[in-house]
């Protein structure tokens, strides 16, 4: 906790010391003073220089603590943001035929990234408490039953059906209760029910520059080899037994359009060509041999990658159970194995957070009170889950969240683009043997009959309802 206030003063200074003006002032302050020593001496320089600090020493002090007060009065205000947001859940139900590609999931996650609101003026920003609002994406085992649902702000529920209903015109999207607050709302309730949970949340190995394996790598042209990734987190969930519950929770916010800009320096590292050793003056360097093919489609992957639109993604899961039939590895092995399937050494891959993972024992850091360590872990990532929560943006909101056992800047955040979400969720193709786990709609969804009129008086609307 102190570490961050630290960390706060720390960023002020570099704030500070990153303008032209710090820079040009410090200059001209140093020739004056290389200027005037000879004629004052060393002695009466620095004596002059504390009498300063000691003339001047509430101006430093007011700009640290306006900096401190400054990510404080943001935190909060984006704390009553937050707590304004009116969310809807809504139910993706699948028809028993469905033909559509991941590709199109791809177009329905352009349409909801197409609504990203940012702060547009000084009173959103600091007074309204503007953040990004954010979708969540949950593959949820009841017992053995999957089901599908996403999460949106209300007011863009229609919007987002609609972008659901132009490239999946044959599912059907129920607005559903949520599941959260049927779920034991504290630890204790927990234990009191004789119950127990593990969670983690997942991040990448490399830098956000770096893909996973999308859909595209598991399509084939020939039937018999066509796979959908999504079946294994289906036959994973479908493993749950009765009064267990397995979700997976994926939080969305739409990221910068210029998120790219931060990897140009990697990219460009990527494309120089290698050189060999240096040789004698005079001489020109000898080339390096070419990329390899696996470096060649390393550098065509990430500049792929950066080419499309991406959501600041947190993924979280949560494995709750009977102690009598709790069953740990379901969690930590098979739903990881899961995560593992879009691996590519050459690219990026998933691991498990093991700074916020509900496991902890005494020979992890800081090795001291492992059981304390773990009930404010297990507290921490109850909370989160069933708030879905996202961390603080600013250093003091940190600080203030922040408890001796679980830092919230533990909680990593990454880009992913549109292509790798949708790998990771979509509604689940033909291919995909769901039959047991997911609730399928029997029927298939028609048009409207021929004839229907779109303006009319009230005896024609009648005559079709």
């Amino acid at each position: 906790m102190f570490g961050d206030l630290a960390k706060e003063i720390a960023t002020f200074f570099e704030e500070l010391f990153s303008r032209e003006e710090t820079w040009a002032i410090l200059f001209l302050a140093g020739v004056a003073g290389a200027i005037a020593l000879p004629f004052i001496g060393l002695s009466a320089l620095l004596a002059a220089l504390l009498e300063f600090l000691a003339l001047t020493w509430w101006l430093w002090l007011f700009l640290i603590l306006f900096f401190i007060w400054r990510s404080l009065w943001l935190y909060w205000r984006n704390e009553v943001f937050k707590g304004k947001i009116e969310y809807a859940m809504l139910e993706l139900r699948v028809p028993r035929i469905m033909e559509k590609s991941p590709q199109a999931m791809e177009q329905v996650l352009a349409t909801m990234d197409s609504f990203r609101n940012t702060p547009g003026n000084l009173k959103e920003k600091y007074w309204d408490g503007t953040v990004t609002r954010w979708y969540t994406l949950e593959m949820v085992s009841f017992g053995g039953e999957v089901h599908l649902f996403i999460r949106c702000p209300k007011d863009l529920t229609r919007v987002v059906e609609a972008a659901f209903f132009s490239y999946y015109p044959d599912m059907d999207i129920l607005e559903a209760k949520d599941y959260m607050e049927t779920l034991p709302k504290t630890l204790d309730e927990i234990e009191a029910k004789d119950l127990e949970f593990w969670g983690t949340e997942m991040i990448l190995n490399k830098e956000d520059a770096y893909p996973i394996k999308s859909y595209k790598y598991f399509e084939s042209e020939a039937e018999e080899k066509q796979f959908d990734p999504i079946s294994t987190f289906f036959e994973v969930l479908g493993k749950v037994a009765k009064d267990e519950i397995l979700s997976v929770q994926l939080l969305l916010e739409p990221g910068d359009p210029k998120w790219k800009e931060e990897w140009e320096e990697l990219v460009e590292e990527l494309k120089k060509k290698k050189m060999s050793p240096p040789t004698p003056e005079g001489q020109t360097p000898i080339p390096a041999p070419m990329r390899s093919p696996g470096e060649t489609d390393t550098l065509k992957a990430i500049e792929m990658n950066l080419a499309k639109p991406a959501f600041k993604t947190l993924i979280r899961f949560i494995y709750l159970a009977p102690k009598t039939t709790f069953y740990k590895s379901l969690a930590r092995g098979a739903v990881l194995a899961a995560f593992n399937q879009y691996s590519d050494l050459n690219i990026n891959s998933f691991k498990s957070n093991r700074d916020v993972a509900t496991s902890t024992d005494m020979w992890s850091k800081p090795y001291l009170f492992a059981k304390r360590r773990l009930a404010m872990r297990k507290r921490r990532m109850l909370f989160n889950f069933l708030r879905r929560e996202l961390p603080p943006q600013t250093e003091m909101g940190h600080f203030v969240a922040s408890t001796p056992f679980t830092n919230t800047k533990k909680t990593k955040r990454f880009h992913l683009n549109l292509e790798s979400l949708a790998s990771l969720f979509h509604l689940p193709t033909n291919v995909v043997l769901t039959a047991p786990h997911l609730p399928r709609m029997e029927s298939r969804k028609t048009g409207p009959p021929a004839g229907l009129p779109i303006y009319g008086d009230e005896e024609d609307i009648k005559k079709y309802t």
